[in-house]
């Protein structure tokens, strides 16, 4: 998904399952804290809380509003 289309879709804030490694690796629960951007070759990145670099919005599965997130 390009960054537009994810911003369009999800608000800063946004609960947030990622996948900082691979998708075979134990998730967290987290929220968005930057609107999602386009980098090198097309790929978009969003930042979340507890993870200092960009993921991949692949990486990312949206998560409802009222879904408890991990301190």
């Amino acid at each position: 998904m390009d960054a537009e289309t994810f911003n369009a879709m999800y608000a800063v804030g946004t609960p947030v399952r990622v996948f900082p490694n691979t998708r075979e690796d134990p998730p967290r629960i987290t929220r968005t804290r930057t609107r999602a951007v386009q980098v090198q070759h097309g790929l978009a990145v969003v930042h979340v809380d507890g993870i200092r670099c960009g993921l991949d919005t692949r990486c990312i599965d949206p998560l409802p509003d009222n879904h408890p997130v991990e301190a």
